[in-house]
Parts: structure tokens; C-alpha cells; sequence
């Protein structure tokens, strides 16, 4: 007689996720970020805008609904992409509520970009709106995945500036996609593989204002563990001079 023997089903292991946010040179910080099991987010609340902290903590709680009322676990790439455009639709709603409900906030809003892990742990859809970046890290070199959604970030992919002359430009500062600006939003997804040794890094622009990709490669490799990663990427934009809040989220 044959014996069936039923098949382990073999995950890997889950990502470890660390963050750290300081408010570098601003009186009021209005970065939020949160993490769980198989995501993670960062919200910029735009600034000068009044409310800009309370439209990043609504957004950021919106998007946090949605993540945790939902299986990531058996998560497809396409599910994936819905899941994250849902919580950036309900984000943006609840932003809009804030604005109508509190007359001395009714310019708030905030970016917002989260990553969702595949059921493989090893490939994440990211959804971007504004100019928060996200990163892919390796051991030896790093890319930003995430195009950047302001007049700076425009005009680089339209080829009417080169990416060179895009450094220190003052555009860099005119948001053109946000959460709560609009009734409908615009949200941008992304596809990235995380292989063994790389990480994913999601920030605020404090972080990348002053710092290019390829300068988080010796700090991502150097840090015992992804906090102390993101606490060292945060360290890194204050010695470089930030005049924003910085917020950093480090996967690996």
C-alpha cells in the first residue's frame, strides 16, 4: 500500500522591517511611517501646509486599515496592486473628510508610499503619490525605484531636464500628485524583487534632498539590522543638512 505523504508547504522567512523619523531642522515634524507583517508606509505631510502632520497620521491610519483587513500573506502581484490602490483611495477620502471638517486644515494633505510583500517574500508592489522615494539597496549598488511626483520629477521624464540638472532645483519642492488635493487620486505602483542581502527603502524627501541612492549602500550593509539601518540613514541626511523632517523605513 502507498503511502501519501502530504507536502510541506515552504514560506520564507518574514521580512524584517525597522524605521526612524526625526524632525531635522522644522519645529513640527509631520512625517508618520508604520510597519507590519509583510508592509510597510511613509507619509510626508506636504510642508507649510497647515495640517500637515494630521493629514500624514490620517492617511497613514487609513492605509493601516486596509493593510490589516486584508490576507497579505496570499497576496498575488495583481492583488497586491488593487490592495494598495484601495488604501491610497481611502486615504485620500479620509484626508478630504479632514479638510471639509476642520476650516483652519483645509489645505492639508500628505504623500504616501507603501510597499505590500508578494506571497513569495522576495518581490513588493510599491504605490507612490508625491515625492516620497522608495530605494532598492544592494551590497555594492542601489536605484530608486519610484519616480518623484513634482514639477522636478516631471520635467526629467518628459526629457525637458536631465536628470543632472534636477539636484538642487527649486522645483524639487512643487508637489504635483498628493493625497487630499483632489476627489480622485492618482496613485503610481511599482514592481521590485528584494534578492537575499538587498533591501527596500522607503523615505521621506528629508532623506533624499541631500542623499542619492548609492549613498545608502555602505550604511544599509554596515547596520546590524534594519532599524539601526534606517537610525543610521536618518543620522546620514541630518549631517548632510536637511532642512526637512526625515523618515526612513528599511526592509531586508
Amino acid at each position: 500500500m502507498r503511502i501519501l505523504r502530504r507536502r510541506r508547504r515552504t514560506t520564507s522567512a518574514p521580512p524584517e522591517v525597522g524605521g526612524a523619523t526625526d524632525a531635522g531642522r522644522r519645529d513640527e515634524n509631520q512625517d508618520r511611517w508604520a510597519a507590519g507583517p509583510g508592509w510597510a508606509a511613509v507619509c510626508d505631510g506636504v510642508g507649510g501646509h497647515a495640517g500637515g502632520a494630521a493629514a500624514a497620521a490620517t492617511a497613514l491610519d487609513a492605509v493601516r486599515a486596509v493593510l490589516t483587513a486584508t490576507d497579505l500573506d496570499r497576496l498575488d502581484e495583481a492583488g497586491a496592486r488593487a490592495v494598495l490602490t484601495e488604501a491610497a483611495s481611502v486615504a485620500n477620502a479620509a484626508v478630504l473628510t479632514g479638510r471639509a471638517q476642520a476650516p483652519g486644515q483645509a489645505d492639508m494633505a500628505t504623500t504616501l508610499t507603501a510597499a505590500v510583500a508578494l506571497a513569495d517574500r522576495r518581490r513588493w508592489v510599491v504605490v507612490q503619490v508625491g515625492d516620497s522615494p522608495a530605494w532598492s539597496v544592494g551590497p555594492e549598488t542601489a536605484r530608486s525605484i519610484t519616480w518623484d511626483h513634482n514639477l522636478v520629477g516631471d520635467l526629467v521624464r518628459t526629457g525637458v531636464l536631465r536628470p543632472e540638472e534636477a539636484a538642487g532645483h527649486r522645483g524639487r519642492h512643487v508637489i504635483t500628485r498628493a493625497i487630499g488635493i483632489a476627489p480622485a487620486v492618482d496613485p503610481e505602483l511599482f514592481t521590485v524583487a528584494v534578492a537575499p542581502g538587498e533591501a527596500l527603502v522607503l523615505a521621506s524627501d528629508g532623506l533624499s534632498d541631500v542623499a542619492e541612492p548609492a549613498a545608502a549602500v555602505p550604511v544599509v550593509a554596515g547596520a546590524a539590522d534594519a532599524r539601526s539601518a534606517a537610525e543610521d540613514l536618518v543620522a546620514l541626511a541630518l549631517a548632510r543638512g536637511t532642512a526637512d523632517n526625515v523618515t526612513v523605513v528599511v526592509v531586508r
